[in-house]
């Protein structure tokens, strides 16, 4: 229905306002039919006259009402012209033929005023509409037979059919919002879902659907890596910002695949620092490999990926491994982090490494073992730590 979608456009409309015009459109034409069906329907009851001619008034009124709203790009015009419509010419025609019985009880039609509202206004402004309606309920009531005349003659079988058509079609469109209402909850769940598993690790994201508000664990033995892309500063300030963030996000990206395809848990990246832990937040015995071998592909990956000026993302890259918290911090911006001593040294290992090396401490390559390349640095000064005996990792794990 691209025709229809051309609905009071504007070129900065978002989707959602966008589908909203579409689905106010649809709504005012459909109860335009309806208006055509139910004005014949009560021509050939009672014959010309005001009951018949309401239902045409509607129809003329929402149908001025879309042209102006399209005209101006502004939808909330149709939407009003559609609530009050509605609502107040259903309760006409009632009260037109007489009674609630005599009409088939033809102001249900007129509850689909505060539904409406629901769907296009704030809550607020739909408890009015559901105000006006308790409102022409009450008067139906209190009111018969006729406020506009005198009763109209109404048989035993036109009633039924008025009961079928006004009952069964207004429930009609009740189930459709209730179902629209249904659909857009279950869209914004699996959204917000998604965005919670793109931000956590699975087992926290569970935790954290499930309900609970304080996430924390202490780890006994947890590696973590950093990795710095050497001279970004530098290689910032000669590219556009566009390509600059470009570049990156092809980075980090790669990075990503590679730590999901490793098994290890991105933690978060630092400006063009990556963070990386293996054994949170469930414990593996493999810590340490799993992030070396990760280090060794992230090495490998990231000399393969172009810069704009021709040359190569060279990476430094550190490991430690020990002691660490994590937990869940932020309400506004959800996020899964690490704190301790085990953090602060594995940070270092990567500031006083060198380009294109992995670097990692003497705990680190301890529990690595024999199945690593290790190769000895020495004793470094290491800023907060003092002298650390550190090593450089090499290739990869012997078979």
């Amino acid at each position: 229905m691209p025709g229809l979608a051309a609905f009071a456009r504007r070129p900065d409309d978002s989707d959602e306002l966008r589908f909203a015009k579409l689905l106010i459109l649809i709504i005012a034409l459909s109860c335009c039919g309806c208006g055509l069906v139910w004005s014949a329907l009560y021509w050939a009851a009672f014959g010309w006259g005001l009951t018949m001619a309401l239902p045409l008034g509607f129809v003329v009124v929402v149908g001025a009402a879309v042209a102006v709203a399209h005209r101006r790009r502004n939808h909330q015009l149709l939407v009003y012209a559609q609530l009050g419509c509605i609502t107040w010419v259903s309760a006409l025609i009632g009260w037109s033929i007489g009674s609630i019985h005599s009409s088939g009880f033809v102001i249900s039609w007129s509850f689909l005023g505060p539904i409406g509202a629901l769907m296009f206004l704030p809550l607020r402004h739909a408890v009015l509409w559901l105000a006006q309606f308790l409102v022409i309920v009450l008067i139906s009531v209190i009111a018969q037979p006729a406020l506009l005349g005198a009763p109209l003659p109404v048989s035993a079988t036109m009633r039924s059919l008025f009961y079928a058509m006004n009952i069964g079609a207004s429930l009609t469109v009740v189930f459709a919002a209730a179902a629209w209402f249904m659909h857009r909850i279950k869209v914004e769940r699996a959204r917000s879902d998604d965005l919670i598993d793109n931000m956590l690790p699975g087992r926290i994201a569970a935790q954290l659907k499930a309900g609970a508000s304080d996430i924390a664990d202490a780890h006994d033995q947890v590696s973590v890596l950093f990795a710095d892309i050497v001279g970004f500063t530098k290689y910032s300030a000669e590219v556009s910002p566009a390509q600059l963030v470009r570049d990156l996000n092809a980075v980090f990206r790669r990075f990503d695949a590679l730590a999901a395809e490793h098994g290890v848990e991105k933690i978060k990246t630092i400006g063009d620092a990556y963070m990386v832990a293996a054994g949170v937040p469930t414990f593996r015995h493999d810590h340490a490999a799993a992030l070396a071998r990760f280090a060794l592909a992230l090495r490998e990956v990231a000399a393969a990926i172009p810069r704009q000026d021709g040359t190569a993302f060279g990476l430094r890259i550190g490991i430690h491994y020990g002691q660490a918290v994590a937990g869940v911090i932020g309400t506004a911006r959800l996020a899964y982090d690490l704190w301790g001593d085990t953090v602060n040294t594995a940070s270092r290992m990567e500031s006083h490494g060198e380009p294109g090396r992995i670097q990692v401490s003497a705990e680190t390559a301890a529990l690595l073992g024999e199945g690593f390349a290790l190769q000895p640095r020495g004793e470094v000064e290491v800023k907060g730590k003092g002298l650390m005996s550190l090593y450089y990792l090499e290739t990869t794990p012997s078979s």
